[in-house]
């Protein structure tokens, strides 16, 4: 029995010495689950508001986190008016409800920078103005749950109704997008609030990027930064007037737009033709166009009416020739037209009648 004793206060004294230099209350060990998601931002569009944030890249032990996948939205209505507290996150967790479950896969790159976004219906079937405050969390692919983050109030406001694109016309050097003003705003008033507009345009199923950092007045916007051959997306966002961040509409059923290559480049300009000895040499301005591939060099005989091409094959890159075959004593009009990569070939611009140097004529 005394041997027995002896055993267990030594165990005792181990268990109490290997807790010598500890400091503080034991802690529980960390949880495998994801870490919050960080920098929500919220803002209204329509009848809908638009949600960015960062996704956590690691879980709260500090272990890399493997994958998210799924992402919950939880919406609290605040009541009416646009100021209160901050929301306390126990009172958000209890009363806060599901607004909407995102699978990863359907999570779109954030327009307001790093991170990425989801669209989340107001809640109820009409609209009615709210305050409103909404928290994020992510799941990894266990299913296990990260804490709500801050929950972020935003005040959901009468906007606008869509407008709607009437016109996507393609211009040499623009294609120009027309549409026309929403008549009301989502709560059935009229007229329609609206300071601006804001175009946007997508490519290839990418999500759409705006292309006015500014609203624009309107109704029409040029898109001067495009490629023949691509195909575009466009759609038009109203912008209700008021203080804070830019409430928008919905957007615009898009306008569908494939720009094809058909405008040819200017006729050559400034063309001369000289006369020297058994040559006639022609010189002109060199174009400007972009995509300008060169040109092509005409003859006919004077009083002619079939121009002949005296370089039927590749296209002339520099702006001058020299014509080696004309004949003493005829008398030529010569003509150059331009073509671009396109293969569109301009008018032919012609010089007047000339002779080889000492032939009549």
């Amino acid at each position: 029995m005394k041997r027995s004793s002896g055993i267990l206060a030594l165990g005792l004294a181990a268990l109490c010495l290997s807790g010598c230099g500890r400091k503080g209350p034991l802690r529980p060990p960390a949880s495998p689950r994801p870490a919050a998601v960080s920098g929500l931002a919220v803002r209204q569009r329509g009848a809908s508001v638009v949600l960015d944030w960062v996704n956590p890249s690691r879980a709260v032990d500090g272990r890399p986190l493997r994958a998210v996948q799924a992402v919950e939205v939880w919406v609290l209505d605040l009541g009416a008016g646009s100021a209160g507290p901050p929301v306390a996150a126990r009172d958000f967790a209890a009363r806060a409800r599901l607004g909407r479950r995102v699978p990863a896969p359907d999570l779109r790159p954030a327009e307001t920078g790093a991170g990425v976004s989801a669209v989340c219906p107001l809640p109820g079937d009409g609209f009615r103005p709210a305050r409103l405050a909404f928290s994020v969390r992510v799941l990894d692919e266990k299913g296990r749950a990260s804490e709500l983050c801050p929950a972020v109030p935003v005040e959901v406001k009468a906007c606008p109704r869509p407008p709607e694109i009437r016109q996507a016309e393609v211009f040499a050097d623009r294609i120009e997008v027309r549409w026309e003003a929403p008549a009301a705003n989502i709560d059935g008033s009229a007229p329609a609030a609206v300071v601006g507009y804001t175009v946007w345009r997508a490519e290839g199923g990418a999500a759409p990027v705006k292309l006015t950092p500014e609203p624009v007045a309107g109704p029409v916007f040029d898109d001067r930064d495009f490629r023949f051959g691509a195909a575009y997306d466009y759609t038009v966002r109203a912008v209700a007037p008021g203080a804070g961040p830019a409430v928008e509409s919905d957007a615009s059923a898009p306008r569908r737009v494939a720009p094809r290559d058909t405008f040819p480049p200017a006729p050559p300009s400034g063309l001369v033709a000289l006369s020297g000895a058994g040559v006639i040499s022609l010189s002109w301005t060199a174009g400007r166009e972009a995509d300008l591939a060169g040109y092509r060099v005409w003859r006919r005989e004077a009083g002619g009416s079939e121009f002949v091409p005296l370089n039927p094959g590749p296209l002339l890159r520099a702006n001058a020739f020299t014509d080696t075959t004309a004949v003493k004593g005829a008398t030529y009009v010569y003509a150059v037209s331009a073509a671009d990569a396109s293969g569109n070939e301009s008018p032919r611009t012609e010089t007047g009648p000339i002779g080889l140097k000492g032939a009549e004529g």
